[in-house]
């Protein structure tokens, strides 16, 4: 991620933008080029990429309001947004593409500058990737199945505490404690 200008955590700056929405400015700065490189993945295509993380940050910035702090990353609930708009875009383009095929238009090719810069980015997601990964694997299997329901599935605690046979204040407590233990072992690797 990119430095930040404060210490403030995403979900301050979140709650900040309310009020002052130069803060959400922040925000994008420390996400867009993991984004971007996120969607890059999953389109192969930088301008498209691009006018996903547009209208990512411009729905989360007219959401912002309704964001609630859960002790995950803000940054897990823009992948939620940008989640859905991959989902999205392919829809559309499903469409797009067999009228572009009926028509027999050809795709225009990427540049070599274009295609070297977005491949810097996803290296250096992958490397993130990697520190996350090995970040989880500081917790514990009950914290970390926990918390991927909760965070990845986006499933609410009593769905997560039916799976996993357990009550809501367990599952309550292990995606509290694996959140925090995430938390200080990234901040460790700094």
């Amino acid at each position: 991620m990119n430095s930040c200008e404060t210490d403030r955590s995403d979900a301050e700056l979140i709650a900040a933008s309310v009020a002052d929405p130069t803060a959400f400015r922040e925000l994008y700065d420390r996400w867009a080029e993991p984004l971007l490189a996120y969607f890059f993945r999953r389109v192969y295509d930088p301008e498209v990429a691009a006018d996903l993380l547009a209208e990512t940050f411009a729905i989360a910035f007219a959401k912002r309001e309704r964001f609630r702090d859960r002790g995950a990353p803000g940054g897990t609930w823009l992948y939620g947004i940008a989640g859905r708009e991959v989902s999205r875009y392919f829809r559309r383009r499903r469409v797009q593409l067999q009228a572009v095929e009926r028509l027999g238009f050809a795709m225009p090719e990427l540049d070599d500058e274009s295609a070297r810069a977005i491949a810097r980015l996803v290296d250096r997601d992958e490397r993130e990737s990697r520190r996350l990964t090995n970040a989880l694997t500081q917790m514990s299997p009950a914290e970390r199945e926990a918390v991927e329901l909760r965070v990845v599935a986006e499933l609410d605690y009593p769905e997560i505490a039916f799976r996993l046979k357990c009550t809501e204040a367990a599952v309550r407590v292990r995606v509290h404690r694996g959140l925090a233990r995430l938390r200080r072992t990234l901040e460790g690797q700094i």
